[in-house]
């Protein structure tokens, strides 16, 4: 059975990024992915020089090729990849594009069925598009640190004042499932027309769709309580912690019933002092049996339970397996890895179940090269010259 996108080729013109995980997330539903890497990447630090793959699990399913596109003959093959392709993404500050060939008009003259794909930091124009940055970077322009510091979105009692960053890269990691949407969309949309379109995204956007606008905004006086029974975590008596989400009547009625204290079910909602008080119960209740007990025994009750589970734990949950999240990529050289699995479920084109590793810098140039044409002789001056690797 074919994959959901086999068949389209994509070109990927990024070494960091929502680019390189939307990609990932191609290449893992069928698409022929090929990375265009320079001779060295300053983005990846010293990776490609020592021979080494770069991010082994976003780069799996995917080919490479090194070429250095300060020189002419280089663009030209850039060119020649770009004319069957379908779908061609960068990841370069505004300006880098059109200076090295890459831009939208340039690839569009030569296949206009190509979509071409530009995400930045900031978007194209403005007072802040030349600026660089990573995640924490965009999650602090977007709000999102002061606000996991100051309010609404910090409620596990540690509130400091002070902007509060999170490990995981959130602003990346939401764009970079954005990207995937407006491809597929594009792609919809030319079986319909026949032509390509420039998308142009940026991570900053990504961070500022999670807060509606006119949301108002707490002070640091006016920080969040977070005196919420309902939504909170408790420790349990192995010093392991369980999560509740029991946001509904009906939840926070199971879970007071499967607790013991029926009683409390008319307090759903309940604010300062009679919530601490509430919150200080449950904490004693929860102290008298270990985490899995708890969770086993409340997950009966239909209510919003949850173990709080290490990264090793939650790797190894029943429910990762269920979901087929986690695959093996294999290498030609023996090479064997578990990685994650896709999200993207589908019935009659599912994703692929063993993957490829990712490749080293140049890898597969060669065969590249000799798909465009290009004679074992060319390849091998291109090399000598530098213009490959």
């Amino acid at each position: 059975m074919p994959h959901a996108l086999e068949g389209i080729k994509v070109i990927e013109m990024s070494a960091v990024g929502p680019v390189v995980v939307a990609s990932q997330h191609l290449g893992d539903l069928g698409a022929d992915v090929i990375v265009v890497e320079p001779p060295y990447n300053r983005s990846s630090g010293s990776e490609w020089s020592k021979g080494d793959r770069f991010k082994p699990e976003n780069n799996r399913n995917k080919r490479m090729i090194g070429l250095d596109l300060k020189q002419e003959e280089a663009r030209a093959i850039l060119h020649q990849l770009t004319k069957n392709a379908d779908v061609f993404m960068e990841a370069n500050r505004p300006g880098i594009a059109k200076k090295l060939g890459f831009d939208y008009d340039t690839l569009s003259a030569i296949n206009p069925r190509l979509i071409v794909v530009s995400m930045t930091g900031y978007g194209q124009k403005g007072p802040m598009a030349q600026l660089p940055g990573h995640g924490n970077v965009w999650s602090a322009t977007g709000g999102w640190l002061q606000a996991q510091g100051t309010n609404w979105s910090n409620m596990g009692g540690d509130y400091t004042g002070k902007p509060w960053i999170n490990p995981v890269n959130l602003a990346d990691l939401r764009a970079s499932l954005y990207l995937p949407t407006a491809i597929m969309t594009a792609l919809y949309v030319r079986e319909k027309t026949g032509t390509g379109q420039y998308i142009e995204m940026a991570i900053f956007d990504s961070a500022i769709t999670v807060r509606r606008p006119g949301m108002p905004a707490r002070s640091d006086k006016e920080a969040y309580d977070p005196s919420t029974p309902s939504w909170n975590t408790y420790e349990c008596k192995d010093g392991k912690y369980i999560a509740l989400a029991a946001g509904e009547e009906i939840q926070w009625g199971n879970l007071c019933e499967g607790l013991g204290v029926p009683e409390l079910a008319k307090d759903r909602g309940a604010k300062g002092r009679r919530a601490k008080e509430i919150i200080e119960t449950f904490q004693r209740i929860f102290k008298t049996r270990t985490r899995d007990d708890w969770f086993n025994h409340l997950s009966k009750w239909d209510t919003e339970v949850a173990k709080v589970n290490t990264l090793d734990e939650a790797a190894q949950d029943p429910q990762v397996k269920l979901r087929e999240m986690h695959v093996e990529v294999v290498g030609k050289d023996g090479y064997r890895e578990i990685q994650y699995g896709s999200p993207f479920k589908l019935s009659k084109t599912p994703p692929r179940k063993v993957h490829t590793r990712a490749p080293k810098l140049g890898e597969d140039t060669p065969k590249i090269l000799a798909e465009l044409g290009f004679k074992q002789a060319d390849i091998t001056r291109l090399k000598k010259a530098g213009t490959v690797v």
